[in-house]
């Protein structure tokens, strides 16, 4: 069933996938992105977009944690993703660049780590 689930994913067709799948079918949405230095008015509402954005992920991880939850699903993308308590619970940074790992990106490649913003974590 989960790769039958898989290749309706991959295709974007929900019609292949099994009947009864535990899984949720969301359309996806747009991040916007900054493309230069200059700030315009149309910017500014961008980043106050951005900014909502990170407060509902935020709000949405926090919910997680204080559920005890070891992954909540992105407001914004509708991907899983794993909250703090997962990382925690690992015992040790995996490496991935996860959101919101505890051990600040640690075993990341120095090169990549660079690129990374810093984790979201709470103080739940």
């Amino acid at each position: 069933d989960a790769l039958e689930w898989l290749a309706a994913t991959l295709q974007d067709r929900p019609d292949l996938a099994p009947v009864g799948f535990p899984s949720e079918w969301k359309a996806p949405q747009l991040v916007p992105i900054r493309t230069g230095p200059k700030e315009t008015a149309g910017e500014t509402a961008t980043a106050s977009t951005a900014m909502c954005e990170l407060s509902d992920i935020e709000e949405a991880h926090m919910c997680a944690v204080r559920e005890g939850r070891l992954q909540y699903t992105d407001p914004v993308t509708g991907y899983l993703v794993f909250s703090q308590l997962a990382s925690s619970s690992r015992g040790y940074c995996c490496g991935s660049g996860c959101r919101h790992c505890v051990y600040g990106h640690q075993n990341v490649p120095a090169e990549r780590r660079a690129k990374l913003p810093p984790p979201i974590n709470c103080s739940c």
